[in-house]
């Protein structure tokens, strides 16, 4: 009954409880995105609290953001800081684009918002300034303003100035789009408002500047990207406006190819302007919360599509094999692992070391997939897999349990034979050790049914019994049962292991019928040093060649109905529901005592006495009547008469045993003390004769011995006393 390699790490339970980790992955996802928003007084806020980890789908992302080296952009990106005025100095905007052109900016992206009330906001000794705004724009090719649109509706925001509109400029959103938790790790290529296609302002400016930059990414679907952060205020440095428009020290071929973008700029953030947003980057640098303006944000995504660092993630369909892989190996290690510790504390501190140990794994999994390869894993779903990999090994054995409860039930009908029973009690109690007990104890209920079957048959038909046989084990079960002798003599892997199986009933059965050892045993599952997955594994071992005893070896021993006839001579079918159906055409002489009667493989289908070796009757635990096979008669100790012992459904189960029944024992006991007394004059009386024998085979050696015995031997001398 060893189990090989394969079948410590291959195997159907494993699958199982897999998928259901799956499962409950899947229905916390359901939970969490379908529950509705609680307040702090909710009392549905503890529970939201516990899911909303589910959330925190990219916690591995920010810390590969957080101890990543920081990297210098493209030399192609500029950043412009048009300072914290509001509203944006236009004048020196139109300024700023006419000398970038002159200087062979490729292209000038403008992170400001020029619609109708941007334009209202200015005084009337400054509306020159958006004039002159708007006369640059008509002028210049290659710059690129910003619309916006509701994420909700999915249309435009606001209403760019017509003017504007009718200028050369062309147009990119400055959506961003930030997670649950309010930080932005995506941004949108490109989408549909209001029944257009709408590019990005990162996008945009890469169609003018680098087109090849972003031909790939625009076939792909308006599906979020993960942005590939460089750096932050340190990594792209910003010049200040009126540097670049009055100043001289850029006038060279700083801005010749370049791609720029011009926007608020300001380490401190401007949060009256709602342009500064939290990232992942704001550990790096130690602020906690908004951290990045958003040209900067914009300034990443460009780096990140002119370089093609894109962060590749893992398909949906990638993500769940890794956690059905992960699932499928922590619940093989943790079945295989369970049953080496010697106590409840040493399991306990198996699943504190191996929950500790995946968590480690899981979080820095993600980290050395992204520093070498690019790619970026779902975190939540393998963690949340490796909380839930225990309860849904302990749900699977339940099912198991349940499932295999169904299957017994089916196959053993309502109309089954009453010894089935102990097969149904066996999986009606899923905890390791009632388990295995139960189990084990089904199979010597089943086999020491077949050989009470064999030797009631052997006493009707007026053979003689061994005293042996009133205690049966293997040898008595070779003996009377061809089937155990078959699987005795058998030399296969499969007969080998039945075989193990026999005898390991056979000692389970004698442990089992002594009161003290029953008793030591109850106790043990008390005491802290008590491992009970020792007993579930057991259990495993023990289940397949116990149920291929009962749906193959021993099957035919039940195909045979079972009669009870009462003390009033009615006579009824046994079956697993009780004696409740008139046997009809079924007779038995009228001098045969009360008790159970079987028709056996007796070719004539005569009726056979079964009782004392069977019996019907109620059982002092459950109080109902009960089907009982006879284990063997008992001497508790010397002296002392012999003690019938039966097997009931359950291993509590004890028969209240009639006055015929105990009789019928009594005559039992009175045959065994009587051949026993036989025997032992039998083995007195040979042994006499082989002594007498023995005595007179002696004195013809000595007389056949030459008178030269008594001569001294050579070399001595005779010497006279």
């Amino acid at each position: 009954m060893r189990k090989h390699l394969f079948q410590y790490f291959f195997r159907l339970e494993y699958l199982i409880a897999s998928l259901a980790v799956l499962a409950a992955v899947q229905l916390m996802l359901v939970i969490s995105d379908n529950l509705p928003e609680a307040d702090e007084t909710s009392f549905l806020n503890p529970i939201l609290d516990r899911i909303d980890f589910l959330n925190i789908e990219d916690v591995s992302l920010d810390a590969i953001f957080a101890v990543k080296d920081a990297e210098f952009p493209h030399p192609r990106i500029k950043v412009i800081n048009v300072g914290e005025v509001a509203p944006v100095p236009d004048g020196m905007i139109a300024l700023l684009l006419r000398k970038l052109h002159a200087l062979g900016a490729s292209v000038v992206g403008v992170d400001a918002i020029f619609d109708r009330l941007h334009f209202e906001r200015f005084p009337p000794e400054r509306q020159d300034e958006a004039e002159a705004l708007i006369e640059a724009l008509h002028e210049l090719p290659n710059v690129v303003v910003v619309n916006g649109f509701d994420h909700r509706t999915m249309q435009s925001a606001f209403e760019l100035d017509p003017r504007v509109r009718a200028s050369q400029a062309q147009y990119g959103f400055a959506n961003l789009v930030p997670d649950d938790d309010g930080v932005v790790r995506r941004f949108l290529p490109r989408t549909r408002v209001d029944g257009e296609e709408w590019l990005s302002l990162p996008v945009r400016l890469l169609s003018i500047a680098a087109p090849d930059a972003v031909e790939d990414l625009l076939r792909l679907p308006p599906e979020p990207q993960i942005i590939y952060y460089t750096g932050t205020y340190f990594q792209f440095e910003s010049v200040p406006i009126e540097d670049v428009v009055f100043g001289s020290m850029y006038d060279g071929d700083f801005f010749r190819n370049a791609i720029v973008l011009v926007g608020f700029v300001n380490e401190g953030g401007l949060f009256y302007l709602g342009d500064t947003h939290k990232t992942p980057m704001g550990k790096k640098i130690g602020v906690e919360g908004p951290d990045m303006p958003g040209v900067l944000i914009h300034a990443n995504i460009v780096n990140m599509l002119l370089q093609g660092d894109f962060i590749t993630p893992v398909p949906a369909w990638g993500d769940w094999l890794l956690v059905f892989l992960l699932s499928y190996a922590s619940i093989a290690v943790y079945r295989v692992l369970r049953t080496k510790p010697n106590s409840r504390f040493g399991v306990g501190m198996l699943i504190t070391t191996m929950l500790f140990t995946e968590a480690v794994m899981v979080f820095f999994f993600p980290l050395i997939a992204f520093f070498y390869f690019d790619v970026k894993i779902s975190y939540h779903l393998m963690a949340t897999a490796v909380l839930l990999f225990i309860p849904a090994n302990a749900l699977t054995t339940k099912v198991q349990f349940f499932l295999l409860h169904r299957r017994v039930v089916r196959q053993f009908g309502r109309e089954a034979h009453p010894v089935t029973r102990a097969l149904r009690h066996a999986f009606e109690d899923d905890q390791p050790f009632p388990a295995r007990l139960r189990l084990q104890h089904s199979g010597i209920v089943l086999v020491q049914y077949a050989w009470a079957q064999r030797v009631a048959e052997a006493r009707a038909e007026g053979r003689d019994i061994r005293p042996e046989d009133f205690l049966p084990d293997v040898e008595s079960w070779k003996r009377w049962l061809p089937e155990a002798a078959a699987i005795c003599g058998d030399e296969s892997r499969r007969s080998a292991a039945l075989r193990y199986t026999l005898r390991f009933l056979s000692g389970r059965k004698d442990e089992q019928l002594r009161d003290s050892r029953m008793r030591e045993m109850y106790l043990a599952t008390e005491l802290p040093g008590y491992n009970e997955f020792d007993s579930f594994e057991e259990w495993e071992l023990m289940l397949p060649h116990v149920l291929h005893l009962w749906r193959k070896t021993f099957r035919d021993v039940m195909e045979h109905p079972l009669f009870v006839r009462d003390s009033d001579g009615g006579i009824q079918r046994l079956s697993i529901s009780g004696a409740t159906e008139p046997a009809k055409g079924r007779e038995i002489p009228g001098e045969q005592n009360p008790g159970l009667y079987s028709t056996f493989s007796r070719p004539s289908h005569e009726i056979v006495r079964l009782s004392p070796f069977c019996e019907w009757t109620e059982c002092k635990l459950h109080r109902t009547p009960e089907f009982f096979v006879f284990a063997g008669l008992l001497r508790k100790q010397h002296g002392t008469s012999l003690l019938p012992a039966y097997l009931g459904p359950t291993p509590n189960c004890e028969p209240a045993l009639s006055v015929r029944a105990m009789m019928e024992l009594r005559e039992l006991e009175l045959h065994i003390l009587e051949t026993e007394q036989e025997d032992r004059k039998h083995d007195g009386q040979g042994r006499m004769h082989e002594g007498q024998t023995g005595m007179n085979e002696a004195q013809i050696r000595i007389n056949e011995e030459p008178a030269a015995r008594n001569e001294p031997l050579p070399g001595i001398k005779e010497r006279n006393v």
